[in-house]
C-alpha cells in the first residue's frame, strides 16, 4: 500500500503543479477536465511533464496520444502507469 501511496503522492503533486491547482484539490477521482480545468493543451504538458517524471533508465515511458485521450482522471492516470510498471 505504501508503494500507492507513494505513486499517488507524486502523482497528485506532479498534477497539481502541472495544471497549477492546490494539492488538496488533487484526488485520485478527480476529472483533469471538469474538476481541475485543464485544457487540451495542459492535459498535453502533462502528458510531457509524466512522462520525463517517471521515465528511469531501465524505463522509457511513452505515453501514445491515443492513451492519452483515454486518460481522464487522476486515477485514470494512476492506473496507466501501474500498468506500464510504475510503482
Amino acid at each position: 500500500m505504501s508503494d500507492d501511496h507513494s505513486l499517488l503522492a507524486r502523482v497528485a503533486q506532479l498534477v497539481a503543479d502541472q495544471l497549477r491547482q492546490p494539492l488538496d484539490k488533487v484526488t485520485a477521482d478527480a476529472h483533469l477536465i471538469d474538476d481541475l480545468e485543464a485544457d487540451s493543451l495542459d492535459i498535453v504538458d502533462l502528458t510531457i511533464a509524466v512522462e520525463e517524471e517517471f521515465s528511469t533508465d531501465d524505463i522509457q515511458l511513452e505515453i501514445p496520444e491515443e492513451d492519452a485521450a483515454e486518460i481522464r482522471t487522476v486515477q485514470d492516470l494512476l492506473d496507466y502507469l501501474t500498468n506500464a510498471g510504475i510503482e
